[in-house]
Parts: C-alpha cells; sequence; structure tokens
C-alpha cells in the first residue's frame, strides 16, 4: 500500500471512530430519557413541538455529563461556533455556484469539544418545500433557469446536527459532521447531503462517504 494510501486509510479510520462515538453519545441520551420517562417509543416529550429550538438542547444537554449550552451567537463565548459546513458532495446553486451550510445555535458543546445543534420543528410531521437536486448536485431549474420548488411531508420532530471534532477540519457533512432527522418513535432518518449515507455505511463497519470540494466555485 502506498504512503497517500495509507494515510486515507488512517484518517478514514480516525473519522469513523470519532463518529461512532458521537453518534453513540447521543443514541443513548435519547434512550436514557425514554428510559427514565417510561415511554419508549416516544421522544415528544424531548422534543417537544411546543417548545423552541434552545428550550429543547437546554432539556437535552442535561444528558450528556460536563456539557454546556450556547443558545445564541452572544452567549460567551459562543460566537466562535458559528462556522460553514460543506456537504457530503458537491452541491450547486441555480449559476453553478457550489454550495455550503451553516452550524445554527442552539448548540450543546461536549465535554470531548464536539458539538451537537438543535433544530426544533413545530410538528413531528409537516408539509415543506425547497429545492431539489439532480445526481450530480445541481439545482433542477425550469426552462426559464429558476429553481423548481418541490414540496413534501416530512416525518420527524427535529434535527440534530452534530460535528464529532467540533470546529477542527474539515467541518464537511459525511467526514466529521452528520444530521439525523429525529422521529417520533426515536429512530432516525437523514438526507445523503447531509451525511446520512456516510453514518450508515460507517456504523456498518465501512468507510466515510464524502468528496472533498470548495464552496463558492463554479462548477465549470
Amino acid at each position: 500500500m502506498t504512503l497517500p494510501a495509507l494515510i486515507t486509510n488512517y484518517k478514514n479510520k480516525e473519522l469513523a471512530t470519532r463518529a461512532k462515538k458521537s453518534y453513540s453519545i447521543i443514541s443513548q441520551a435519547v434512550q436514557k430519557y425514554q428510559a427514565d420517562n417510561g415511554v419508549v417509543g416516544d421522544i415528544t416529550g424531548l422534543f417537544d413541538p411546543s417548545k423552541t429550538s434552545a428550550e429543547v438542547a437546554e432539556n437535552f444537554a442535561k444528558y450528556f455529563d460536563g456539557a454546556y449550552l450556547c443558545k445564541n451567537q452572544s452567549s460567551g463565548d459562543c460566537s466562535k461556533f458559528h462556522y460553514p459546513l460543506i456537504y457530503a458532495s458537491p452541491l450547486y446553486d441555480e449559476n453553478g455556484v457550489s454550495r455550503a451550510s451553516w452550524v445554527n445555535y442552539p448548540i450543546i458543546v461536549l465535554k470531548d469539544a464536539s458539538l451537537i445543534s438543535i433544530t426544533q420543528n413545530s410538528a413531528c410531521e409537516y408539509k415543506t418545500s425547497g429545492y431539489q437536486y439532480d445526481s450530480d448536485g445541481n439545482t433542477i431549474v425550469d426552462s426559464s433557469g429558476n429553481p423548481v420548488i418541490y414540496e413534501w411531508t416530512e416525518f420527524m420532530c427535529a434535527t440534530i446536527t452534530f460535528d464529532t471534532n467540533g470546529m477542527s477540519k474539515p467541518n464537511q457533512y459525511g467526514a466529521d459532521a452528520f444530521q439525523v432527522k429525529v422521529r417520533s418513535d426515536g429512530t432516525f432518518s437523514g438526507w445523503s447531503g447531509a451525511g446520512w449515507n456516510s453514518l450508515k455505511n460507517i456504523l456498518q463497519g465501512g468507510n466515510p462517504i464524502y468528496t472533498k470540494y470548495t464552496p463558492g466555485e463554479s462548477k465549470d
């Protein structure tokens, strides 16, 4: 095996180990809530649609020993945690420019420096809309070049975004960052662009799945 291959193999193992650890910690916290409250198969009291993301995060943070909560960007030294995350593979806007997303508050900071961002929804089943992408990551547009808006039904009470090594690079979904959708029964689903396919592969003993790219660059 060549040196570059050895380095890649080592890096993938390191990323996978961190992903498994973070996922396990989060899963155990969700399971502990259910066990403590006698509500196995129902997490709507924890990820409560009637509460704000900050309220949910404050309650969820109690399940992580040594963690502290950044409710917003102006809390203490929390402004540093507002940083970009690139997708698991390149996604392009209607102008062919590669995109990124941002870590959102509230954020739970764990004692190992990993981060958990919580976004609470106002319902566990709801209709939403947005852009869709083709198999090459291009925004689907109409004959005038405008993004086509699609509608679909989501079945999730909240999303949990976690970065396994905090602000350290690569800050990319599928590598050191992952997002899971929390269903009302406590199970998770996800989206490939936010690292779901990579996470599933890691949990099955495989390597992370991601493609490096630079946001803000044109495709052509």
